[in-house]
């Protein structure tokens, strides 16, 4: 097959890039399932996972390794994965240092 081929059985508007890296996703307000973020692309990403079938339809997908937060909208489902589109990105949050009083004579 050539690149030309490729290209044209290639649907997504931007490339994708190969990821394999653990994260979780929130199932409810009291659950999350483990799951492998397996390649992402600048609006979705690509999601391996035993239990698929009981991600809703609309979820929040946390990377750990980048520690970002996704809110995420599923495209496709088979059996054990979900391609979805990310609806927007919260940017890392910086570790809290230790924070403390500074008091002010007057």
């Amino acid at each position: 097959m050539s690149s030309h081929e490729a290209a044209m059985f290639e649907r997504r508007s931007s490339p994708r890039t190969l990821l394999n890296e653990t994260g979780s996703i929130s199932v409810d307000e009291h659950r999350s399932v483990p799951c492998v973020v397996y390649d992402r692309s600048m609006g979705g990403v690509r999601i391996t996972l035993p239990e698929a079938e009981i991600v809703p339809d609309r979820f929040v997908l946390s990377l750990k390794a980048s520690n970002e937060i996704l809110i995420c909208r599923a495209v496709w489902r088979k059996l054990e994965e979900i391609g979805a589109s990310t609806e927007t990105t919260e940017l890392p949050r910086p570790a809290q240092s230790g924070l403390r009083r500074v008091q002010t004579v007057a």
